[in-house]
């Protein structure tokens, strides 16, 4: 009986005060940087998106601004996350991965620039290797 009264007494504390506002705050971190490189006046036709390598989805966009500038404001720390610019739902250059850190909270000089060979296409370059690995792995050992 006593068990219960502690694990009751402890819910009831912690739904009472819940979690602090400054450790939710730690939690997340700024990502931002410019795409002058790549993007062409007006720039406000661009966007740039957060996309997670590993599981391919997209955590967030954000408009370029006129002055080719982006900010992400909430960014998960410990994540590692790739930055796309985009124009009319078509990724132009991808830059990254970038992941921030309790030691990293902040990356506010990533410049988006295509002159290097964007990691999505390394990604997927990898993936088909493997793919073709696999294939004639499993053709030779069927022979």
């Amino acid at each position: 009986m006593a068990t219960r009264r502690i694990l009751a007494a402890s819910l009831a504390t912690l739904l009472a005060f819940g979690i602090s506002p400054a450790l939710a705050q730690q939690a997340n971190g700024v990502l931002a940087g410019r795409a002058t490189d790549e993007a062409r006046q007006p720039y406000t036709e661009y966007s740039v998106q957060l996309r997670d390598p590993s599981t391919g989805q997209v955590v967030g966009t954000v408009a370029l601004s006129a002055q080719a500038q982006f900010s992400f404001n909430n960014v998960q720390l410990s994540r590692k996350l790739l930055v796309e610019l985009t124009k009319q739902g078509k990724v132009i250059c991808t830059e990254g991965p970038y992941a921030l850190s309790t030691g990293l909270t902040s990356k506010t000089d990533v410049n988006i620039s295509c002159g290097k060979t964007p990691a999505a296409l390394w990604l997927l370059t990898a993936a088909a290797g493997t793919a073709a690995a696999v294939a004639v792995a499993t053709r030779s050992a069927s022979q």
